[in-house]
């Protein structure tokens, strides 16, 4: 379970950080390059939320190239989901 993502930026040394909040907890965020894409951090990073105050869970977009702005969509999921929920991302054209 993850409390929050960290971006390092191993060529300036700058770090951004995102917390996802008391007893709120993230699966892993895969990667979403943007199309045409010009940086390798130009895209989105996803992950899913549980927040056990709440008793739900969610699906945050985070603009990858400012993660500590918060997420930019946030989507509420029908039920909770367990904690730790594995993801991957394919493009259309990987899904053939």
């Amino acid at each position: 379970m993850l409390d929050g993502l960290t971006k390092h930026d191993l060529e300036t040394g700058e770090t951004e950080h995102i917390s996802f909040g008391e007893q709120r907890f993230g699966s892993e965020a895969p990667f979403i390059p943007r199309a045409n894409a010009q940086s390798e951090d130009d895209g989105y990073l996803i992950s899913f939320i549980t927040d056990m105050a709440q008793d739900r869970s969610e699906c945050i977009i985070i603009d990858a190239q400012d993660i500590s702005a918060g997420p930019v969509c946030t989507i509420i999921l029908p039920h909770r989901i367990s904690s730790g929920t594995h993801a991957c991302w394919a493009s259309a054209e990987q899904l053939g």
